[in-house]
């Protein structure tokens, strides 16, 4: 149980770490976003955005975040739709914009103005401007933004960086086109234009030159880029030669361990098919355990209590009653369950499943009751991990293991590279590894008791009375406590079925008066009783856009 649950707990963290996932307010997606910034002669950029908002739900309104370059301001932002402005509420850099309405598919067109963005050298005015950068929460399905001239300029320079590089193209006017498709959150994407320096001719002149500047950027880029689809080809090369090997060594090591496992189980079957119940090598409510379910269920429980009358510690003085006459026990969880129905329930001495009932309609009994049969459970699962019916193999585990982490190392890689395929099946397959990490086949003697019990649940269904007459009184009882505990329904059906064709024989040397729809249905309802009560915007942080503006888009 312990492993399942380490392995469950691994795995979700896993998903989490691979696969974040931002819980937002309001559910939304931008399909179309376009900018179209307008540079005037006097230096002032008049910008208009258009946002197209798919809402899933109930919705307030959109929000624009926009950081200014140092030494720049952003002026007179509004907000419309349809022509009608729309209310505008700003703090700091945030702008919201308020339009109410549930699963709905709206635009908004925003305005502003940028002031004191162009910069005016001797060879051209240059634009260099983030309209969005990595603080940016939402992605945009098809982003395009247009920066046009205050007049058509003969000698327009350009270019974009991250999720601006290549896609910018020059329209017959001097604008430029930042055509840039799909936009992933948290992503850069600076702009950088420059015009003609005689279209601005109130602005103040920098010394030196500008275009230089920007064809040295254009090479680096373009160096850049060819080292970056390099590597891409050999990432591509490395990964389409290691994922299959990968995967086929996965395959190789599946098919490996299940026929191992199916030859150790062939191995493992009784040597007879006759009736017989299998010598005790673990305590019934830990057979189970292994047999059945790591679930132990309120039948279970009634079978543990069973097992306390065979081996005497509890002696059964009607249907109801139960006296205890020897605390010294063979296991732990058995001392667990003394202590819990003659200690918590009962006076110490005696105990009455009238008591059982009284002590778990009190809500005050609850945490005690469940620590108790936790308890109890977490010593049965002691008990099986003691006789060690799994298969450890350590050296083999941390080979698979560090395979699969190896993989996820490679995943990374792949991911730096934008080869998503790859890293995908990387992923994929580096889980399969840690999986099979995890695996640890029974052992032949786990296979042996497995075998041996469920050839006998088979047979009790059918029993012959002539072969239930040759068992001695021992096994009669363990045979019994075992299809008690199998499960609740064949506990209430066939087992009761099986006490009244039976129970005369098999209980006539330990005085029980076994009644398993009453005693099993007696822990369901403590179970149930007991069950009963246990059970908008971020802050601002520094952007990666050029001098430190930047921003994105949101709603609330």
């Amino acid at each position: 149980m312990q492993k399942k649950r380490s392995f469950i707990i691994f795995m979700v963290l896993l998903v989490v770490a691979l696969f974040p996932i931002q819980a937002l307010a309001v559910d939304y997606t931008i399909p179309e976003v376009t900018i179209d910034a307008q540079v005037n002669a006097d230096g002032t950029v008049q910008v208009v955005e258009n946002h197209t908002y798919e809402f899933d739900g109930d919705f307030n309104g959109i929000t624009r975040e926009i950081a200014p370059k140092d030494g720049t301001s952003i002026q007179n932002f509004n907000g419309y739709e349809n022509g009608t402005a729309l209310e505008v509420e700003r703090d700091g850099d945030l702008y919201k914009v308020f339009r109410e309405g549930e699963d709905e598919t709206v635009t908004i067109e925003l305005r502003y103005e940028i002031q004191k963005s162009i910069e005016k050298f001797e060879d051209g005015a240059e634009f260099y401007w983030p309209f969005f950068d990595d603080r940016n929460d939402s992605e945009y399905e098809q982003l395009t933004i247009a920066v046009s001239p205050p007049a058509p300029s003969e000698e327009t320079d350009f270019v974009g960086y991250d999720a601006a590089y290549q896609t910018d193209s020059l329209q017959n006017d001097g604008a430029v086109l930042f055509e840039m498709g799909m936009v992933p959150a948290g992503t850069n994407g600076d702009i950088r234009v420059i015009f003609d320096a005689e279209l601005f001719p109130a602005l103040p002149q920098q010394d030196g030159i500008i275009r230089e500047e920007l064809a040295v950027e254009k090479e680096r880029l373009e160096n850049e880029a060819a080292i970056f689809a390099a590597r891409q080809d050999t990432g591509s090369s490395i990964g389409n030669g290691l994922i299959p090997a990968a995967g086929a060594l996965l395959l190789a090591l599946t098919a490996w361990a299940w026929n191992r496992a199916r030859k150790i189980k062939q191995q493992a079957q009784p040597a007879t098919d006759a009736f017989f119940v299998p010598k005790q090598k673990m305590s019934i409510p830990a057979t189970l355990y292994f047999t059945k379910s790591s679930v132990l269920t309120p039948a279970t429980t009634a079978a543990a209590l069973m097992e306390l009358v065979r081996k005497k510690n509890v002696e059964q003085l009607s249907e109801e009653h139960f006296r205890l006459i020897d605390r010294n026990t063979e296991f732990a969880h058995e001392a667990v369950l003394i202590d819990l129905l003659f200690d918590k329930v009962g006076d110490g001495e005696f105990f009455e499943t009238k008591d059982l009932e009284s002590y778990t309609k009190n809500e005050l009994n609850h945490a005690s009751y469940n620590e108790s049969i936790s308890e109890w459970q977490q010593s049965v699962a002691e008990e099986v991990k003691q006789h060690k019916l799994y298969e450890k193999h350590p050296l083999f585990r941390w080979t698979v293991g560090s395979i699969g982490l190896a993989l996820f190392a490679v995943a990374v890689f792949f991911g730096l590279l934008n080869l998503f395929a790859l890293m995908f099946f990387s992923i994929v397959v580096g889980i399969l590894f840690i999986a099979f990490c995890f695996y640890s086949p029974i052992t032949y003697e786990g296979h042996v008791i497995r075998e041996e019990w469920k050839q006998l649940r088979v047979a009790m269904e059918n029993l012959d009375g002539a072969e239930w007459t040759q068992l001695t009184s021992d096994e009669k009882m363990r045979a019994f406590a075992y299809v008690l505990g199998d499960d609740e329904k064949s506990a209430n059906l066939k087992t009761q079925s099986f006490t009244n064709a039976y129970s005369e024989s098999a209980f006539a040397d330990f005085g029980v008066f076994y009644n398993p729809v009453l005693l099993t249905g007696l822990f369901i309802a403590a179970n149930s009783s007991s069950s009963a009560s246990a059970s908008g915007t971020g802050s601002m942080s520094a952007g990666g856009g050029v001098g430190g503006g930047g921003g994105g888009s949101g709603a609330f």
